[in-house]
């Protein structure tokens, strides 16, 4: 995580894109998974490639049984969820990728993220969020009815913060909504010009960065006190962002913009 307590007056200096496939298809999600090395999630090819996060190209790649749209790290273990009410565990290893077992759940999940070794998972039919082990056991789940409100609608992006928080975006409400680890709501960040908000991740413990499709921005949201500050917009380069991943050693953010694509863009923090 960043040392620096607020980021707000970082400058992102655009590097040149990261051609990662040689055909354009639909990326479902990318992370970081070393210092050298990035997973792809390649939706429309039911693969998830390893690539190289300075030359793009692939070091490694397995095919999977579905198409692939998230993913999260967990300690030499990758978990990516899969349309087809399935998650994918993937061992991973510098330079190679090696497939593992398969849990079965019974929704499609969209997005995925780890907190004290458990997975979490979010799903829009109906809309909620699920804590599970990693043998896929029920452990957690919070809806619009526990809520007692409208609470989500399309929760398709999750992220855990180094504080044992989660963070769920919903594009369809525009809003961010924070769970403690045993998925109890504590608070709902809305704003109407966070427009159609995907990719989500935690930055350091009170910040996160927020992709804005409508707006075509990376917004750095202060979840202490609410502040919100556009680090990266149209006028830097930015196609509409759809998910992101930022590699601490490099001080790199990598963004992956919605539709087919065959690069990501990729912003250094000066």
């Amino acid at each position: 995580m960043f040392s620096s307590p607020d980021l707000s007056s970082v400058k992102l200096q655009r590097q040149q894109d990261l051609q990662v496939n040689s055909q354009k298809c639909n990326i479902g999600d990318i992370a970081v998974a070393s210092p050298t090395e990035m997973m792809v999630c390649a939706y429309g090819e039911r693969k998830v490639n390893l690539v190289n996060s300075t030359t793009g190209g692939v070091v490694a790649s397995v095919s999977v049984p579905g198409k692939p749209l998230r993913i999260c790290l967990l300690s030499g273990m990758a978990a990516v969820s899969l349309y087809e009410k399935k998650i994918q565990l993937i061992r991973v290893g510098l330079g190679s990728l090696t497939l593992d077992r398969v849990l079965k759940v019974d929704k499609d999940i969209y997005g995925i993220t780890t907190l004290d070794s458990c997975l979490i998972t979010s799903s829009t039919d109906p809309p909620r969020v699920t804590m599970m082990s990693m043998d896929g056991k029920l452990m957690y789940i919070v809806d619009n009815q526990k809520a007692g409100r409208e609470l989500f609608e399309d929760p398709y992006f999750l992220t855990s913060s180094v504080d044992g928080y989660i963070y769920v975006s919903d594009w369809d409400t525009n809003t961010v909504t924070k769970l403690d680890n045993k998925l109890n709501v504590l608070k709902t960040f809305t704003d109407p010009s966070l427009q159609i908000i995907y990719g989500i991740i935690s930055i350091t413990r009170d910040q996160l960065l927020v992709c804005s499709l409508n707006n075509t921005s990376i917004v750095l949201l202060n979840t202490s006190t609410g502040n919100r500050t556009v680090l990266v917009g149209e006028q830097d380069g930015l196609e509409k962002p759809y998910t992101l991943t930022y590699c601490h050693t490099q001080k790199k953010l990598f963004v992956a913009p919605c539709g087919y694509i065959t690069h990501i863009h990729v912003y250094k923090f000066v």
